[in-house]
């Protein structure tokens, strides 16, 4: 094939993952209150200073949660533009381009640089597919515009190590960019030390070995501009100091602590599940097709190693930022994603500089076997209908309280509400002004935030915190959807008398207060509280369709255990070893399998 026809199939697969990505509905909890935050910032022309969501938030707000409030919003009225423009749909192509974009700018900058077409393709192929498919979501937020600015990026660094002004001077207005937009420029920022590090320890040991060599002036000139022109945002250097030295106190902590989960620390870092190691997905939410991602990173470091061998010369920026990129993201999901459009990049880029070297065609050939054996594995199975581009037809997952919130319409329940942490955002952007939340996913104040959590969890003491927030209906799922477990607010809610249920229907469960302004409500809709159970039996089904995850099976069993099918539980429990069934029952320590009220394990 000519070089024109690998430029239009490559064409052809960057539109067909674009495809993919429309497959999906909108699934990420926090993109609701950056629309909804987009949208308050347009329309009074003015950044938050205080919190008109919640009826939580203090008021006024400490610095550091004002901080947290305008540290994205630029990012925030670039996505409501897009629903300006078109809707849902207008989000959910925005996404796409989120998706695609960094991967094509790889195989852009490699072919323009001279790698052969198909070598480019096949190294933004695996990164591009494992997003679409397996990553979307975190796409439906500015964090998904820090990982297309972090390729454009590096592509400026390299053009300033080759001495290029006009990179050196993009690069600054980029930083600026890129600090309005979200706070992963944080992130750029160490990468552009780590290569002027990497350059001066370079340049020290050429010296060191009586090399006459010069100093790359305009790396240093064009880094300081660059992190000087981050401080161009509502927060100055604040931000920036704040979130290096808290990741840096929490990683000493951690260490402290030994390997495992972290403890201590704000709530949300230990409940919001971005903030877990990989490891923790790999083994307690069976995410399998993280095997394929360590595969990825183990061919790179090891192509990095060949690399340095042939060309007896050691690229230290490069090594820096990927081992820091790799430890950064296996430490902190979160950097899952910058994790693999960076080592996307820096792959491209050592085929690149191996492209004289006949050897290079190995890598080429095991990338092009991940690829497909991942798709294969993850693809050709349930998945196989994702391969299918189209435009869905339901761009808002099921998996928000979208029929809870057509009943509060309907019905005009008295607030306030307690709801649950994940499906804030979503309240907020569908039924405020009417409601305000109780929490959401900003998490703006730790003390709220723990409260909540108790709540949810039914901890001691649950029971008056409700009564001291005067809460009159609580809006919750009766299982965690990420995870499979059951939550334990809805089924503690079953024998407390203080508590009708008045709606279930997908996952969603409404309570009220049992108080006479509730009467004509509770006669209208009241149901048997022990439907709950039968909702978590269904949900578990839906859940566990793919199969693969013994977390969705017990949670079932536990829930038919305790409406009386005990038959039915006992085959669904002999499917798993006992030391199995026990982990998964006592994983969160919230219920114990045998407790004398109905309530399944798990939470």
């Amino acid at each position: 094939m000519g070089k024109w026809a690998w430029h239009i199939l490559a064409l052809l697969f960057f539109a067909w993952v674009f495809g993919i990505t429309t497959n999906f509905a909108l699934n990420d909890p926090d993109l609701w209150w950056h629309l909804k935050t987009g949208q308050h910032t347009l329309e009074t022309r003015s950044l938050p200073n205080s919190d008109p969501f919640s009826y939580t938030s203090p008021n006024p707000l400490p610095k550091n949660e004002k901080q947290g409030l305008k540290a994205e919003w630029l990012g925030q009225v670039m996505f409501y533009s897009a629903y300006m423009l078109d809707g849902y749909e207008g989000v959910g192509f925005f996404r796409g381009l989120l998706i695609v974009l960094p991967m094509f700018f790889i195989y852009v900058w490699l072919v323009k640089k001279g790698l052969k077409p198909w070598m480019a393709l096949a190294s933004s192929a695996f990164g591009a597919l494992l997003t679409a498919i397996m990553l979307f979501y975190t796409y439906e937020r500015p964090q998904g515009i820090s990982f297309l600015i972090s390729i454009i990026a590096l592509i400026l660094l390299e053009g300033i190590r080759r001495k290029n002004r006009v990179s050196a001077v993009l690069l600054a207005f980029l930083m600026a960019f890129w600090a309005n937009v979200h706070a992963g420029f944080i992130v750029g920022i160490v990468i552009i030390l780590l290569y002027v590090f990497g350059e001066t320890a370079k340049w020290g040991y050429q010296r060191l070995r009586g090399a006459a060599v010069k100093p790359n002036y305009l790396l240093f000139w064009g880094a300081l501009a660059a992190i000087l022109a981050s401080g161009l945002n509502p927060n100055g250097f604040t931000l920036s100091y704040n979130y290096l030295f808290g990741l840096a106190s929490r990683f000493f902590t951690d260490i402290q602590h030994s390997v495992g989960l972290r403890t201590g620390g704000q709530w949300v870092e230990n409940v919001v599940l971005e903030f877990r190691p990989l490891i923790y997905f790999y083994k307690q939410l069976y995410y399998h097709w993280l095997l394929f991602y360590w595969a990825f990173t183990a061919l790179l470091l090891i192509l990095l190693a060949v690399k340095y061998w042939m060309k007896k010369d050691m690229d230290l920026p490069e090594l820096f930022t990927v081992i820091f990129v790799s430890f950064f993201a296996n430490y902190y999901a979160r950097g899952l994603m910058f994790s693999i459009v960076v080592l996307s990049f820096y792959y491209g880029k050592s085929l690149l500089e191996l492209k004289n070297f006949k050897k290079v065609t190995v890598f080429f050939a095991a990338v092009l076997t991940i690829t497909t054996i991942w798709c294969t594995a993850y693809i050709s199975g349930p998945m196989s209908w994702a391969l299918k581009p189209r435009i869905t037809n339901q761009w808002i997952s099921p998996w928000y309280p979208e029929s809870a919130d057509r009943f509060l319409k309907k019905t005009n329940i008295a607030p306030p509400m307690y709801n649950f942490y994940t499906w804030g955002g979503f309240l907020i952007w569908d039924i405020y002004p009417k409601y305000k939340v109780f929490i959401d996913g900003r998490a703006l104040n730790n003390s709220v935030n723990n409260v909540a959590d108790s709540i949810l969890k039914s901890y001691p003491g649950w029971q008056g915190y409700l009564d001291a927030f005067h809460i009159n209906f609580i809006l919750v799922p009766v299982v965690f959807r990420e995870s499979g477990y059951v939550v334990p607010l809805p089924v503690s809610l079953i024998n407390d008398p203080q508590w009708k249920l008045v709606f279930l229907k997908n996952n969603q469960a409404v309570f009220v207060r049992n108080a006479s302004g509730n009467r004509d409500i509770i006669q209208k809709y009241g149901m048997d509280k022990k439907d709950v159970l039968k909702e978590i039996v269904e949900v578990e089904n839906i859940l566990g369709f793919a199969g693969g995850n013994p977390i969705f099976v017990i949670n079932k069993a536990d829930a038919l255990e305790a409406l009386g099918y005990t038959q039915q539980a006992q085959q669904l429990y002999s499917m798993y070893p006992s030391w199995v069934r026990d982990k998964i029952s006592t994983l969160f320590n919230y219920y114990p399998r045998n407790a004398a009220s109905p309530s399944p394990a798990g939470g």
